[in-house]
């Protein structure tokens, strides 16, 4: 007996897998690729690259280079100093070193006498005093703060203006001590002002002031004149 063979399904036409479709884009430069960017880069670039060469520079000559900065430091100081009277950044400035019409002028004496005041120091202001050739009575344009008028001040009598201007007794605080103009006289004398800024403690809180001092000097330094020109509260 003859069995049947069995089914076979016909092949079928060769089926394909679908390809996904792939869109393009269009392509954008990156932000760095930019006009702009690329006009940036050519401006810093180069300078970039000089300061990591002369960086590189550094590391190999440091010895060099340590050299060089010193001695631009040097040069510029002195010329600083010879140009001004006064070193660089301030060091060992004091401005009682009196610096007028290219000359320097020393002002140990009006330091002293303003220091002598500050802490009452009566025989400190007396030694100074007797070396001023002028002087009136210290008057009543002191105490009178309506007063415009400049007071000389007496050399000969320092307490009344240890008891009004101290801080021991008149009960002051010297906050700051300023020198505001110096200036010579055709007669050589030196002018200068000094500005001493003031607090004190009252009942409805803290009071400020202002004092003015004008000081004739000679050239040597010596004190000719003292005047109070004006002690006054400040405007704020």
């Amino acid at each position: 007996m003859i069995s049947p063979s069995p089914t076979q399904t016909p092949p079928g036409p060769d089926v394909k897998p679908r390809e996904k479709e792939i869109k393009s884009t269009p392509v954008t430069p990156r932000t760095g690729q930019t006009r702009a960017a690329l006009f940036v880069k050519s401006i810093f670039r180069p300078i970039i690259k000089g300061i990591y060469y002369l960086l590189h520079a550094i590391g190999k000559h440091k010895l060099v280079t340590l050299g060089l900065i010193v001695l631009l430091l040097t040069s510029s100081s002195l010329a600083t100093y010879f140009a001004t009277g006064v070193w660089p950044f301030g060091v060992g400035h004091d401005q009682f070193n009196f610096h007028v019409n290219g000359k320097g002028f020393s002002g140990e004496h009006v330091k002293n006498w303003l220091y002598a005041l500050r802490d009452g120091d009566g025989s400190t202001l007396t030694l100074i005093g007797q070396e001023m050739a002028q002087g009136v009575e210290l008057s009543a344009s002191v105490v009178d703060p309506t007063s415009d008028a400049p007071t000389v001040i007496n050399p000969s009598r320092p307490q009344p203006l240890i008891d009004r201007f101290s801080q021991a007794k008149a009960h002051l605080n010297w906050k700051n001590i300023t020198v505001l103009e110096v200036s010579q006289a055709p007669d050589t004398t030196l002018d200068s002002f000094i500005e001493v800024d003031l607090s004190a403690s009252g009942p409805g809180g803290n009071v400020s002031g202002i004092m003015i001092w004008h000081f004739i000097t000679a050239p040597s330094g010596d004190i000719v004149a003292i005047s109070l020109v004006s002690f006054r509260r400040p405007l704020a």
